[in-house]
This record gives structure tokens, sequence and C-alpha cells, in this order.
């Protein structure tokens, strides 16, 4: 996969050029600020239906009913999507509530959610149906799979024993990367669970394999897809800060109820999605992120809902992973309110 996903796009370097050029050519200030309705939204990896609703908002044309020109391209990691927001070479991007709280805590960094596209994050603890692991205290001494140390599935890991009050020692991990291979792992008694994202679950259903799932959000919230910008950015352009959610509530409610066959058909003619190709699967994934949007009721559709963010603040603070100060300050809520109306 390339880095930039659009098709037929340029290559990382010659892409990365071309838009440094425009940059210096715009001027070191921020797109909107000079009221242009140009917007680069940057998201932290291969696309895939997780991101949805940014996608069809541009192919469907919600974005542009709303005068915006968005560009959609991508990078590999959070961390560097977070940085092109943080050094005002994107105005946007989408990442887990975690990694925004990672970024305020250990940089200062004036980021804030906007909306939460999806209400829950993308981890499943998967585990053999003839020993399953259905609750953070079955994993009491078990050795559970991570893709990494020190990454976003162990910080996983920790905030679903913290919840349960089981000390993280008492639990061995082990890095096994992710991919759907991993259940040959399990199979073999390597490890005892592991963790897997919405679409890696979504294999294993449809090939019917032996494995119990649990969704990590049934133990531990976490919103899965906040929609970040910069404070200072927000508060000096609400209008086109409202008008943006407005662009992505329209693209999430047409994704609720438009024929899911078109959607996928539209978004597959410009953007180049990492999913498995088959149409049937990628309906699925469509149709679980979809269900993750909504697991706060519809009523609360890309909005900041306060409890969840602040049950994940006092999570991520007592798993020791980072020290929040305040949940309701990594959410702003008031231009979706706004687009609301």
């Amino acid at each position: 996969m390339t880095s930039l996903s659009k098709k037929g796009s340029c290559s990382r370097v010659l892409c990365a050029l071309a838009f440094g050029c425009a940059l210096m050519l715009a001027g070191t200030t921020s797109a909107w600020s000079q009221g242009s309705t140009k917007l680069v939204f940057m998201e932290p990896f291969d696309l895939a239906f997780e991101f949805s609703h940014e996608l069809n908002a541009d192919v469907g044309g919600h974005f542009k009913a709303q005068g915006l020109d968005v560009q959609i391209t991508n990078v590999r990691g959070t961390s560097i999507a977070i940085q092109q927001v943080v050094a005002k070479q994107a105005q946007v991007t989408r990442v887990g509530a975690l990694d925004l709280m990672k970024a305020v805590a250990a940089q200062g960094v004036p980021l804030v959610s906007i909306a939460t596209s999806l209400h829950e994050g993308i981890f499943s603890l998967v585990s053999l149906k003839s020993a399953p692991l259905k609750t953070p205290a079955d994993m009491k001494g078990k050795t559970i799979g991570v893709a990494s140390i020190g990454g976003g599935q162990e910080n996983t890991l920790d905030l679903l024993l913290v919840s349960s009050g089981v000390p993280v020692a008492e639990v061995p991990r082990q890095a096994i990367g992710s991919s759907a291979g991993n259940i040959e792992l399990l199979k073999q008694g390597r490890v005892n669970g592991f963790f897997a994202t919405v679409e890696t679950s979504l294999i294993f259903r449809r090939a019917n394999e032996p494995v119990e799932i649990v969704s990590a959000a049934k133990f531990a919230p976490m919103p899965g897809g906040a929609i970040v910008v910069r404070r200072d950015f927000a508060a000096e352009n609400p209008d086109v800060a409202v008008r943006f959610l407005r662009a992505m509530r329209a693209s999430a409610e047409e994704l609720l109820t438009a024929d899911p066959n078109m959607i996928i058909e539209r978004i597959e003619k410009k953007y180049e999605i990492s999913a498995d190709k088959d149409r049937n699967f990628r309906i699925e994934a469509l149709k679980a992120y979809n269900n993750m949007a909504l697991s706060q009721g519809r009523e609360n559709l890309l909005k900041n809902v306060p409890g969840v963010w602040r049950k994940a603040a006092e999570l991520t603070s007592k798993a020791g992973i980072v020290k929040v100060a305040d949940g309701d300050a990594l959410y702003a809520n008031q231009y979706i309110d706004q687009a609301y109306k």
C-alpha cells in the first residue's frame, strides 16, 4: 500500500513535495483562516471502511454541499497524523481517544475532539470457545497476544484489567503482530487470547472459526474515532468547523439508510481501500462500523458523549498509561451541536 491512497496517486516523495509547495504558495497560516474552503484531512493508516464517514462525505458530495474542498490523504501512524495537524500541515485527523490523550498529556498539544465518529475502540479479545476469555478476570494468569509491547493493543489490555481490578502484572503478554494468522498461534496454545481489529474479527466470523470474540468496549469504554483539530483552529473558524460537521453528519446519516453497494462502489472509484475486496465482506465491514457509530444511540451520532470520555480518561489514568487531569477538556461539543440545528 502506498502512503497516499487516492487511485493513481503520485509517489510519497513527489506528493509530499507538491503538497509542501502548495503550502508555501498559500502562506504560513491555515487554509481556513484565509477564508479558503480547502481542507486537508490526514488519516493515520491505510484507508479502510473505518473512515467511511469522511470518504463518503467526499464522494457523496456532502463536503461540496457545505462549500468545502476536502483532500483526504494518509500517513503511517497516529503520531505522524497528529503531528501534521499540530504543525498546521493538515487541519483535521481521526485517531482513537487514547492517542489524543497521549498527545495532549505528553506534549501539551492544543488539540480537541470536535466529534466522535466511532463510540467504541476497534479492538476485540479473541479466544477459543473451548477455553473462552469472556471477562477481564478470565485473563488472570493467561498469556495474551498483542501487536507490540507498549502499543495500542497492550494499552487496551491494561485498560480492561484495570476496569475489573485485575493486577496488570498477573497477565503475561506477548508481541505477535497483528494479522488474521494469529488464529494459528491461538490454536497451537502459544497464547490464550489475542486482540484483533474489527475487520480481522469479521474474517474469523465469516470463516466460522471456533473462537469467542468480546469487544473491549464492553468493559473499557474508549471512543475509537475522535475527529481531532487544533483547539485554536476551531475557535478561530467556528463557521467552517460547523459546516464540516454538517457534511460529516449528512454522510453518516446516508451510510445508515442508503444501499451499501452504492456507497462502496462510489468510494472504490476514487479511493484504494485496504480491506478484503470481496463485496459481501465490505458490506459487513461497513455495517459493523455503522453499529459502532450508533452504539450510544442515534441521537448521539457523531457527538462526543461526556460519560464515555470521562470513563475512558479515568481508566487511562488508573492504568498508568497517561495522566489525564480533565476528561472533559479533551472534547468540545459546541460545533457538532450547532451542526444538528
